[in-house]
């Protein structure tokens, strides 16, 4: 009898430990700390899992949002019992991805966009390329579906090709590169020397 309980003890102890592990799960939020030169404070960063970009795709008539949403790990605790180690390896710093476009029409007319590629760090999205009708006044979006990124980056470097017309406008072909740039919390020190 002794040795039965002493038996479900240990098994509630493992049972414990494994939900603790897996309520420690990665998650794709990370901290880091800085120090600031020009305000002279530390801050700590803690960085979100969505990666954003908006410009204006052709000025004054047709707005967008790039968004990438990132997922957890699939293996929950994993990456946090190896940082704690320190045997993090480059691969448990890689996160899968959904990228979502969102192009505003802000114009009297409707667009025809020809999206040719978009990729993310020299990676294109599978379902970037497609033919589009954006109608005046009105916000589609488009799912450009998934990809992988390196969580140590808070900047992607975003690359899109496309074609534009529509009446009033002259048909182009463009290639242009901007940068998402991953949401941030900032919490600033107060400054040591001030206190003294």
């Amino acid at each position: 009898m002794k040795k039965q309980l002493k038996n479900n003890i240990m098994l509630s102890s493992l049972c414990a430990f494994l939900i603790m592990l897996i309520s420690c799960s990665t998650s794709t939020q990370q901290r880091g700390t800085v120090y600031n030169p020009d305000t002279k404070e530390v801050e700590h960063h803690n960085y979100g899992p969505f990666y954003q970009l908006k410009a204006e795709i052709i000025p004054q008539n047709l707005k967008f949002t790039l968004l990438t949403q990132l997922q957890n790990k699939t293996f929950p605790g994993a990456y946090t019992i190896k940082e704690y180690t320190r045997r993090l390896l480059p691969n448990d710093y890689m996160a899968k991805s959904n990228t979502s476009i969102y192009l505003n029409n802000i114009s009297d007319m409707t667009i025809h966009l020809e999206l040719i590629s978009i990729s993310l760090e020299n990676k294109q999205l599978p379902l970037s390329k497609r033919s589009l009708k954006i109608p005046a006044h009105e916000t589609i979006t488009i799912p450009l579906g998934e990809t992988t990124i390196d969580l140590r980056l808070t900047t992607l470097n975003a690359r899109i090709e496309y074609m534009s017309s529509g009446p009033g406008l002259k048909s182009e072909h463009k290639e242009k590169e901007f940068d998402l740039l991953r949401d941030i919390i900032i919490k600033k020190d107060k400054d040591v020397d001030k206190k003294e």
